[in-house]
């Protein structure tokens, strides 16, 4: 009896664990569905509609008849998902459609007996808060501006060292402007420059960075990816300097109904935005003239739930979190990867080109390989490591961490596609050598058990490495061993010195 009510309560917390949000807005609705917020800040299920809710908003000021009939169908389907799912911890939102239309009510009063959950109806300034916390939740040490443009609105927020010192919402999204019979798309310049100018924080300081959230920028980046043909193909952290992205907006300002149809890799029910985002951005880096222009795919539904999940936790429990959630999801039950790290970490102090971060995120997606073949389990292991659901690494650094995971399956002497190997210099690779290598004979170390791990030590001193090695497991050090330490030492530059100690 006492074990099942164990197992009800385990049952219970991870039911617990999974949580949604819906996102009401302008031109679409999305749902996400997080496995464990706390743990991944990515999720599992991602659906959208495009619903054009706030279609002809500022000429009725009411909500799009059509666009309400298709939004409550869609947000039934997401209910039944919920439902079948058991998951009760959900989190609606909606933003400037909702706050604007003088019918709204109806609405929000249907879905919220559909869904027994009350809509969170957010202010401009909550909504621009929001995007800001999603973006750094999507990125180490985040300096700049965010900018999140919807269909509704453009909302804008400074972050320095970390806090948001500024936010502000403007009337600037991609469905109203299309739709608005007064603003067209030949004096839109004009109308939006008169907008920021009178935000002046925008231009009292330059801006390092301007981090873009919104569907419609993710799209024109995601065009832009693959139009230059980048390798890592995700666009979260996916970056353009200022002057290749101004070239590039300004030829898709121009484009008319005609060229659009013929633009590839992104959706068709964006298409018809990339000319007034690409004019909305063009205007706003003449204004703050950012150095760095970055794509966030962490906005405003990650920054509402972090509201929630995040107020009293340090960055260095959600990270430690982080690690054990991937661990277990790849197979590491028993958190090998910690062993491994403490193993080879005294290898690697001071590393300015292998940061204790990534070691940390080698050893923990080095054991990728559960389940895979024999043959290419490199190549394999290299793909998976590249495109794990992380937020928080840039394309370079998941360039580092793909390196290191395919050293560690075969010989240094071999690479993967050069392609890769550009965007790092040549510091860069030569420790995601040596990180694999170490990994690699660590690995040998541990064929009968990882225990061995915690009974010997690995460490540097002046011009050699040193394993140091209990005199009773004299027998683990064969020749495949010594084969791979004396690998390691050639990456490290430096002479292989095994001592056996009696203590």
């Amino acid at each position: 009896m006492q074990i099942k009510v164990l197992k009800s309560k385990q049952s219970l917390k991870l039911k617990q664990a999974k949580v949604a949000i819906i996102d009401i807005g302008s031109n679409s609705i999305r749902m996400l569905i997080y496995d464990d917020f706390s743990s991944s800040r990515v999720p599992f299920f991602n659906e959208k509609a495009v619903c054009e809710l706030g279609k002809n908003l500022d000429k009725s000021r009411k909500l799009h008849k059509s666009g309400v009939v298709y939004a409550l169908k869609v947000l039934k389907r997401f209910s039944e998902i919920l439902n079948i799912s058991k998951i009760s911890n959900i989190k609606i939102i909606a933003t400037a459609v909702l706050r604007e239309a003088m019918d709204a009510k109806p609405f929000v009063q249907e879905v919220e007996k559909l869904f027994k959950k009350k809509v969170e109806i957010l202010t401009g300034e909550e909504e621009a808060e929001s995007s800001a916390e999603g973006v750094k939740i999507g990125f180490d040490n985040v300096d700049g501006l965010v900018a999140d443009l919807g269909g509704g609105s453009l909302e804008l927020a400074r972050i320095e060292n970390g806090t948001i010192t500024n936010k502000t919402s403007l009337p600037l999204g991609v469905l109203r402007l299309l739709n608005n019979p007064i603003v067209k798309k030949r004096n839109l310049s004009k109308y939006i420059k008169n907008l920021l100018r009178d935000e002046k924080w925008l231009s009292k300081k330059k801006f390092e960075n301007l981090y873009l959230v919104g569907g419609t920028w993710r799209a024109l980046f995601k065009l832009h990816l693959f139009q230059n043909n980048h390798p890592v193909h995700i666009i979260h952290q996916y970056s353009i300097d200022n002057q290749s992205l101004t070239k590039f907006i300004e030829k898709i300002s121009s484009m008319n109904k005609s060229k659009l149809k013929t633009v590839e890799y992104i959706s068709k029910s964006r298409t018809p935005y990339l000319p007034y985002s690409s004019i909305i951005l063009g205007d706003l880096m003449n204004i703050t003239n950012p150095k760095n222009i970055i794509c966030s795919i962490s906005g405003i539904r990650e920054g509402s739930l972090a509201k929630d999940h995040f107020k009293d936790v340090d960055g260095k429990e959600v990270f430690d979190k982080s690690l054990e959630h991937i661990a277990k999801k790849r197979g590491d039950l028993g958190f090998t990867f910690k062993k491994y790290f403490e193993f080879i970490k005294p290898v690697f102090d001071g590393n300015e080109h292998f940061s204790e971060k990534l070691l940390n995120w080698a050893c923990v997606l080095s054991h990728m390989d559960w389940g895979l073949g024999a043959f290419q389990k490199a190549e394999l292991v290299f793909q998976e490591t590249l495109n794990t659901p992380l937020l928080r690494l840039s394309h370079k650094e998941r360039i580092q961490i793909a390196l290191s995971c395919y050293w560690r399956y075969c010989s240094i002497k071999y690479n993967p596609k050069i392609e890769y190997l550009t965007y790092l210099n040549n510091n860069e690779i030569f420790s995601s050598k040596q990180v694999g290598s170490a990994l690699r004979f660590a690995h040998s170390l541990t064929s009968i058990s990882t225990i061995f791990l915690e009974e010997f030590k690995l460490y540097r001193r002046g011009n050699a490495v040193f394993l140091k090695i209990p005199s009773e497991h004299q027998e683990i050090i064969s020749k495949q061993v010594t084969k791979k330490f004396k690998a390691l030492s050639r990456e490290l530059f430096l002479e292989p010195r095994v001592i056996y100690s009696n203590n």
